[in-house]
C-alpha cells in the first residue's frame, strides 16, 4: 500500500472509528483513546500465501489491505489470486495527544508490521499486524459541528466527529496528537460466488 493509501485509510479509520472526545475525558494526561472494531470487506485476492496465512486483498475503489488470517479458519488452501472474496478481520486505533518523542518527529509517519495477540476483547489469538503510525495536529475545533480538524504528516486534513462536545475544550489548537492504527488478524474469509 502506498503512503497515500495508507493516509487515507488511516484517516478513514479515524472517522469510521468515531474517535470520540468522550474517551478522552476519561482518561488521565496526556489525553488518550482507544477504540477497536470488526471490519467486513468484499474484494479481489492479490497475493496469498498458504505458509504464513497472509493474505493481500483489493477492494472496490483500489485501495489494498493485507493481513494474516487466523489458524481457525478452515479452507484457507480454497483460496487463489483473483477470487472474490468476503473478510472480517480487527482493526484498532489509538490517539494520544501529547508531544512526540524524537524518534516521531524524525518519521512522523511510519509503517510497521510485527507479530502480536489479537485485539483485547477478542478471543486469544496470534498473527501478523500491520501498524501505521502518524503525528497530527489539530488544526481547527468547531462546536456546533462537534468536529475536530486535523492536519497529517503529508499536510492532509481530515475532519473527524466528537461525540461529546462538552470535551472540546479540552482540546486546542496546535496539540499535537499520535495515532496508531493496526489492521489484524483476519477472523475469516469466504470465498463468494461467482455471477
Amino acid at each position: 500500500m502506498t503512503a497515500a493509501a495508507f493516509h487515507r485509510s488511516l484517516f478513514a479509520a479515524v472517522a469510521a472509528l468515531g474517535l470520540a472526545a468522550s474517551a478522552f475525558a476519561q482518561a488521565k494526561p496526556p489525553l488518550s483513546a482507544e477504540h477497536a472494531a470488526l471490519v467486513s470487506v468484499t474484494a479481489k485476492v492479490q497475493a496469498i500465501d498458504q505458509t504464513t496465512r497472509e493474505v493481500t486483498l483489493k477492494g472496490p475503489l483500489g485501495n489494498m489491505v493485507t493481513f494474516t488470517v487466523d489458524k481457525r479458519v478452515a479452507r484457507l488452501n480454497e483460496i487463489k489470486v483473483g477470487d472474490d472474496v468476503t473478510a472480517d478481520y480487527y482493526v484498532s486505533i489509538a490517539a494520544e495527544v501529547r508531544p512526540p518523542t524524537e524518534a516521531e518527529k524524525a518519521t512522523p509517519m511510519a509503517v510497521l508490521k510485527e507479530t502480536a495477540k489479537a485485539p483485547a476483547g477478542t478471543e486469544p489469538a496470534a498473527g501478523v499486524l500491520h501498524i501505521t503510525k502518524a503525528v497530527v495536529t489539530i488544526e481547527g475545533l468547531d462546536r456546533p459541528t462537534k468536529t475536530v480538524t486535523v492536519m497529517g504528516p503529508k499536510g492532509n486534513l481530515a475532519t473527524i466527529e466528537i461525540a461529546d462536545v462538552a470535551n472540546l475544550p479540552k482540546l486546542k489548537i496546535g496539540d499535537t496528537v499520535v495515532i496508531t492504527y493496526t489492521e489484524a488478524l483476519a477472523i475469516s474469509l469466504q470465498k463468494r460466488a461467482a455471477k
